[in-house]
């Protein structure tokens, strides 16, 4: 296979899915009833302090009028003889602990997406850099500073095809909508890649099935809301009105979470933002595992007739040893990163890398399946996507991790005034067409595979189900061409968060121009989802907003909310009037691009 034909392989079954040291530091693995810390700040008098089941936290004042606390343990370090467990109980501490700063992320290659800095860029293939910590599970918490009680929870689920991702990215800043929605706002890490989801025989620990599920990542997201309903209450939350949000594949863990018996009850309304119900056989998790546990061994040396001898059967003791060894830089050695900073174990088998296993336990059978037989958590439930998902990963395939970083950060928004030539790899011009058939192709598999899909499944037991899609585009040029409505650009806008720190990955977006439009839209979609947390319909918050109607399959009747700054209106169709033209302006669009490379094409 080409060069050019692998790259597109490999994008079109990742689009599913893309979108740092440990703190401080058994029972129970699985969600059971436990005593609530009483309501508000208890005995303390400064409300920064509040008691958890485990101990006392002091939080910090942060942005538009809230408190936050940072850094909350929700989980037992899965290190040692945790990794690959099912999530224990944190160690309860005595004293008040800090919770004022955010704490590690969970291990992967240093990407773009993640934020994790320039000196973390490795190259195109094979350069990886390992970052993050295994000491990893802790959630992050902002409200309001008042007294109020019992609002409303809501969780939001971080993307990055669950190999990469954190809870603390600039743009999942909680403070804007928790003070404007007045909410309780909820981010948390769970476990990523080679730790969240594995699995190999030799790992099996008795016949017990949280132990055996190999969707470790899964139950952590599980236990991050036993946690919440047990704790919420000393922060002034209603453990009985817990939204839960994603996007990507926090979306995929969001459908995973409403397919599996162990969360039922967890949460009371649903959001899935750009993503699709995904998961995969045991089987395909086995094919990973041994993919990884060879290319372990022959960086250590060992000969393939050694390899076939020390993996043969009856000696999985030495193999289970052997795993537990490794340590995370070994498992992330940067010659096993590929495009996009994806693992390169088990390629053929990519659904693999992103978990999600149909164990029969955590997850009896896929998501997709629950919904068709009505057998899933049913809750109100918002579905999105947005009008060119896949634009946010071209850049990702045409240019080296570093030149994109450097662009971004050269870039300024009110004098968009850019050499792309600067940038660009020597293959960029023969992978370009993506840019042509990349929209329509995200298209399929956010909106068909996605929203298209699960919302007339989900219609067929509930009446709850709402959708929308973004079509914002107003960046500046050149940037409202490559990426526009791309992945992940709703959620600055659902968060309220337009940053302009060079850090942030979306500050090339934010002009002065284009200020009045986005804020009018952001504000519409805080206020819809919102009230959408508060009462699980989107309609009531702002009676000047259109109202949100159900999804409905029938011709000519309601399917979706549609944003841009042109206007916020409610869509009867599939596709709206300028998609339907993607192919005739697919000529227009690549020629603009290469204009701006400096080729000249003819009309």
């Amino acid at each position: 296979m080409n060069r050019q034909a692998y790259l597109m392989v490999v994008v079109l079954f990742l689009i599913g899915g893309m979108f740092l040291g440990g703190c401080n530091s058994s029972s129970d693995s699985v969600p059971g009833s436990a005593a609530r810390p009483e309501e508000s700040s208890q005995a303390f008098d400064n409300p920064l302090l509040r008691q958890t089941l485990y101990g006392a936290v002091r939080g910090t004042e942060a942005d538009y009028g809230t408190w936050a606390w940072l850094g909350v343990p929700y989980a037992a370090p899965p290190v040692g003889g945790l990794r690959w467990r099912a999530p224990r109980d944190p160690e309860p501490w005595s004293g008040i602990r800090d919770a004022g700063t955010f704490c590690s992320y969970c291990p992967q290659y240093g990407n773009y997406l993640s934020e994790t800095g320039r000196e973390t860029m490795g190259g195109y293939v094979g350069q990886g850099v390992p970052t993050g910590s295994e000491d990893c599970l802790y959630l992050n918490i902002w409200r309001p500073a008042t007294n109020e009680q019992k609002l409303p929870v809501y969780v939001f689920i971080h993307g990055g095809a669950n190999i990469i991702g954190r809870s603390d990215l600039s743009i999942y800043n909680g403070a804007h909508f928790a003070a404007r929605e007045n909410v309780i706002f909820v981010t948390i890490n769970y476990r990523l890649g080679y730790f969240g989801w594995f699995w190999h025989p030799a790992l099996k620990v008795d016949d017990d099935p949280l132990e055996n599920s190999g969707n470790y990542g899964t139950l952590d997201i599980i236990k991050s809301l036993a946690w919440i309903r047990d704790n919420i209450a000393a922060f002034g939350g209603d453990p009985g009105n817990v939204t839960i949000t994603g996007q990507s594949a926090g979306a995929m863990n969001v459908y995973s979470m409403m397919a599996s018996p162990l969360a039922k009850g967890l949460f009371h309304r649903a959001v899935a933002h750009s993503g699709a119900s995904q998961a995969c056989f045991m089987s395909r998790a086995v094919q990973k595992a041994e993919a990884t546990l060879e290319r372990l061994l022959k960086q250590d040396g060992y000969g393939d007739d050694e390899i076939e001898a020390l993996t043969g059967e009856g000696n999985e003791p030495w193999i289970r040893d052997y795993l537990r060894s490794k340590t995370m830089e070994e498992f992330y050695d940067p010659r096993n990163c590929g495009p996009l900073t994806m693992p390169l174990d088990g390629i053929p088998t990519v659904e693999a890398i992103m978990g999600v296993y149909i164990d029969g336990h955590v997850i009896p059978t896929s998501p997709l399946m629950s919904f068709y037989n009505g057998t899933y958590n049913r809750v109100p439930l918002m579905l999105s996507c947005t009008k060119e998902e896949l634009k946010l990963f071209i850049p990702m395939i045409i240019m080296e991790p570093l030149n994109l970083w450097q662009v971004v950060y050269d870039f300024d928004p009110d004098h968009p005034d850019i050499d792309l030539n600067r940038y660009l790899s020597t293959w960029s011009y023969p992978l370009m067409p993506l840019y042509v058939a990349g929209p329509a192709a995200g298209q399929a598999v956010f909106q068909g595979f996605g929203t298209d899909t699960m919302a007339p499944l989900a219609s067929r037991f509930q009446e709850d189900v709402y959708v929308y899609k973004f079509l914002w585009d107003d960046e500046p040029a050149p940037f409202d061409y490559l990426i526009g409505a791309g992945h992940a650009m709703d959620l600055p806008f659902v968060f309220g968060n337009f940053l302009s720190d060079k850090s942030s990955l979306c500050n090339f977006a934010w002009s002065e121009d284009n200020k009045a439009g986005r804020e009018m839209v952001s504000e519409a979609m805080m206020d819809y989802l919102g009230q959408f947390a508060r009462t699980g319909n989107p309609n009531g918050g702002n009676p000047a907003l259109p109202l949100w109607l159900p999804w409905s399959g029938a011709r000519g009747a309601p399917k979706r909310m549609t944003f841009d700054s042109a206007g916020i209106a409610m869509s009867n169709e599939y596709l709206e009037p300028e998609e339907v033209c993607v192919s005739c302006e697919a000529h227009d669009m690549l020629k603009v691009i290469l204009d701006l490379m400096g080729f000249s094409v003819d009309s």
